[in-house]
């Protein structure tokens, strides 16, 4: 399944997989969204696959955010696809608790 992002008045949903082969084109896309607003909230939980590289992507948004006075929240705590790379790799602590 191919990377897929459908955005929705700041609501952005990621699906398929997120790998090593499309970070670099993710992260992008996400910087050039957060150059437009302020506060943006990251669905993970259509996301089939995910290696390490992809959250500590995530990683990075979330934690580089308030630096740039920006909010970014990240959902999907609920999906099992990826809470086992989330875990190994300690980024698990980004997803929120709520659900939207």
């Amino acid at each position: 399944m191919a990377l897929e992002i459908k955005e929705n008045r700041g609501f952005f949903e990621v699906i398929g997989r997120v790998t090593s082969q499309n970070v670099n084109v993710l992260r992008a896309y996400f910087d050039s969204v957060l150059e437009q607003n302020d506060s943006i909230v990251i669905s993970i939980e259509k996301v089939v696959e995910m290696d390490s590289s992809a959250a500590h992507l995530f990683e990075a948004l979330y934690k580089e955010a308030p630096s740039n006075k920006k909010v970014v929240s990240i959902i999907g705590r609920q999906n099992k696809e990826i809470s086992k790379i989330m875990e190994a790799t300690n980024t698990d602590y980004i997803l929120s608790t709520d659900r939207v």
